[in-house]
């Protein structure tokens, strides 16, 4: 019998295994574990035995969910003894998750990861914008989708729309996706940013379940609403935006539907301001019309002529100010200019003694005419306000009138006893019945009636 020493013997074992050749394995995922190398290390098991095996980085960087415990998959491989251990391993070539898809499946893995961090937190979730006027778009610029959106924001013909065109699947789309949503975010003029696709598999729409993606969407500056797909479709991109939209026409018009809200907004708005305008005028009207015929009131307009001339000149006063800053001003630079034209024996001490003097001068001045101006036009107001019905009022007269006829009385004999009279006061009205008067003096007795109301 031949003798073997330990590394021909294993050499041996290896020779047979690689004749072996590949095969699949089933089992449960334990004990994973990865390597600084980035190689996996994991054992494959079931109820009965249990093999260890690796998976090389260049091989296990591939796969597009992450290897963990208890999952159950299908491995393909080739046996070997490891020398330095003499112990039986599995050089891992695939591994394909059992009872779900690779896609699925990674699909759920960043999903429970990135909802454990909190990416999805509602309470991270930005509204839509009340005036959304500037729209930034991620898509592809020959798709339908592109179209479709366009279609819809023209309804509104001054938004501004700002197209960065990417690829929406295969390789490397999802660092364009990326890419575009960062710069979109880091521009400050948008006020909203459209993230669509069309329909399509699990494979098509890939890109927008890549974690890069996510992340970007998440860390956006601008609110970002996401329409990819078609109702049934969800990825990863929906979790993360602030909005989901379920196609690419319904995040279009979610902008739109937030400018309409506005313009209903803004419309109602104006409405009740002109409703408010007109009821106001109108009291205003009847508080004239009820003060037009007051007595004394025909002494009023050459009064206010007078005073309107004075309000037209107090109108021109700033212009008269204004001409008088003015002129000082120019003879303040000619004045200055003069100084500085001195000969330097004077000194710049002496000319800036100069100027200073007569720049004091002349503030004092200008001070002095806006107060002389300013107590002019206040008297001017003042007799404007003693003189206006209400304030006549307020200085204990009052007008009275026969009731149903709007003309105030102004004599005595102008009432008969048994006739009901009306008294504006400066606070309330005061109803009366005439029992008798003196014509001479000018002067009428009344007396309350028995049901009448003082208001």
């Amino acid at each position: 019998m031949k003798v073997y020493q330990v590394s021909e013997l294993v050499a041996a074992i290896n020779a047979q295994l690689s004749a072996f050749g590949e095969v699949w394995v089933r089992g449960e995922l334990s004990g994973v574990k990865v390597a600084s190398s980035g190689h996996r290390y994991f054992t494959l098991k079931d109820a009965d035995g249990q093999l260890s095996c690796v998976m090389w980085a260049s091989r296990a960087d591939r796969l597009r969910f992450k290897l963990a415990d208890g999952l159950s998959v299908l491995v393909r491989g080739v046996l070997e003894v490891y020398p330095q251990r003499g112990s039986l391993q599995l050089i891992v070539q695939e591994v394909v998750p059992e009872g779900i898809g690779e896609l699925q499946l990674a699909f759920e893995q960043l999903k429970a990861k990135l909802e454990a961090e909190g990416l999805f937190a509602p309470e991270r979730k930005r509204p839509m914008p009340e005036l959304p006027q500037r729209i930034g778009l991620v898509t592809s610029p020959s798709g339908a989708a592109v179209r479709d959106v366009l279609k819809v924001l023209s309804r509104w013909p001054h938004l501004s729309v700002l197209l960065y065109p990417v690829r929406v699947q295969g390789k490397g789309a999802e660092g364009e996706i990326a890419r575009a949503i960062r710069y979109l975010g880091k521009l400050g003029r948008l006020d909203v940013i459209l993230v669509v696709r069309g329909g399509g598999s699990l494979e098509d729409l890939w890109a927008f379940n890549e974690e890069v993606v996510a992340r970007a969407i998440a860390a956006s500056p601008v609110p970002v609403i996401s329409g990819v797909g078609h109702e049934i479709d969800f990825t990863i991109a929906d979790f993360a935006a602030d909005i989901r939209a379920a196609t690419p026409t319904q995040a279009a018009e979610l902008v739109v539907a937030q400018l309409e809200r506005q313009a209903r907004r803004l419309e109602d708005a104006w409405r009740h301001l002109l409703l408010a305008w007109q009821r106001t005028l109108t009291m205003r009207k009847n508080r004239l019309a009820l003060l037009a015929g007051a007595r004394g009131l025909a002494l009023f307009p050459a009064r206010v002529r007078q005073i309107r001339t004075v309000l037209q000149r107090a109108e021109v006063l700033p212009q008269l100010l204004r001409g008088l800053v003015l002129r000082r001003h120019r003879g303040y630079q000619l004045l200055v200019s003069r100084l500085y034209a001195w000969p330097v024996r004077f000194g710049a001490a002496r000319r800036r003694q100069l100027l200073a003097g007569q720049e004091a001068m002349l503030r004092e001045r200008l001070r002095a005419l806006v107060s002389r101006r300013k107590l002019e036009l206040a008297a001017k107001v003042r007799a404007l306000q003693a003189l206006s019905p209400t304030g006549i009022l307020k200085r204990g007269y009052s007008i009275t009138t026969v009731e149903g006829d709007p003309r105030p009385l102004r004599r005595a004999e102008d009432v008969q006893p048994g006739q009901r009279l009306k008294t504006q006061l400066s606070q309330g009205l005061v109803r009366s019945l005439v029992v008798g008067g003196e014509a001479g003096h000018q002067q009428a007795l009344f007396s309350l009636g028995e049901n009448e109301e003082v208001e």
